[in-house]
């Protein structure tokens, strides 16, 4: 999968770099977990907004796979990817000093005002309402595997899923009455569908982190895309696309 640029702010190429007093254009390559490609879309224009002159390039893929190929292909300036991957990244001298930033919990998804009254995951799980989740191989499907074996709530019959977009699609298309998956896919199609946390999600928890690449040629402006992200700012709009502190 190839990279793609941000949508580019229309303004002038400004201070990525100077030679003779003009303006250099400066490019960023960002590798990002795909349960983040809404957000990062919106962050990576503010952020040329911010930074005239900087072109940032992104590609969404599955944690693993991200860091997998920093051993194949050429790196990108800067890796976000889950907590267990980044670990690896770190380990193998990849990336510099790796920053937790991010979480994605488990939640309930009903249609519009929760009708079958589900509130708890044995509600999921135990109403006898039609129920989709994540295929097991998704985190979100594995988040769904932990908490059932916390809860001791084993999964009844249910419809899985290809993607946790598609979960929210089966409620609010009618196809489920319930669905299991993670609160930054749920939350972005409010109000077609109510999103509920429910006691026992803890062990759901996905965290995320970011890093600048050891074979990054821009470290300055990659480690500051990496502290805007981590900003108040960041934080902020993150919270706003369903994503939690770490």
């Amino acid at each position: 999968m190839r990279y793609f640029a941000a949508p580019a702010p229309t303004t002038r190429p400004g201070d990525a770099g100077e030679i003779g007093g003009a303006a250099v254009p400066m490019t960023l390559r960002v590798s990002v977990d795909q349960a983040m490609r809404t957000v990062f879309s919106e962050l990576a224009k503010r952020f040329q907004i911010d930074h005239p002159g900087t072109q940032i390039q992104l590609k969404f893929k599955r944690s693993q796979e991200l860091a997998d190929e920093l051993e194949r292909e050429l790196a990108p300036d800067v890796l976000v990817v889950r907590d267990v991957d980044m670990h690896r990244a770190a380990q193998a001298g990849q990336v510099k000093d790796p920053a937790a930033f991010a979480a994605n919990r488990l939640v309930i998804v009903t249609p519009p005002g929760n009708p079958n009254h589900v509130f708890t995951f044995n509600d999921a799980v135990r109403s006898g309402a039609r129920l989709a989740v994540c295929a097991p191989e998704l985190a979100c499907g594995a988040a769904t595997a932990r908490v059932a074996e916390s809860l001791a709530a084993p999964l009844g019959p249910a419809q899985t899923e290809r993607t946790a977009n598609a979960v929210v699609d089966a409620v609010a298309e009618g196809r489920a009455e319930v669905g299991l998956t993670y609160s930054s896919y749920a939350t972005s199609d409010e109000p077609r569908v109510t999103t509920l946390s429910f006691p026992g999600d803890a062990v759901s928890v996905e965290r995320y982190s970011i890093a600048v690449t050891t074979k990054s040629e821009n470290q300055n402006r990659a480690q500051q895309l990496a502290d805007s992200v981590r900003s108040g700012d960041g934080h902020r709009l993150m919270s706003a696309f369903g994503f939690g502190a770490p």
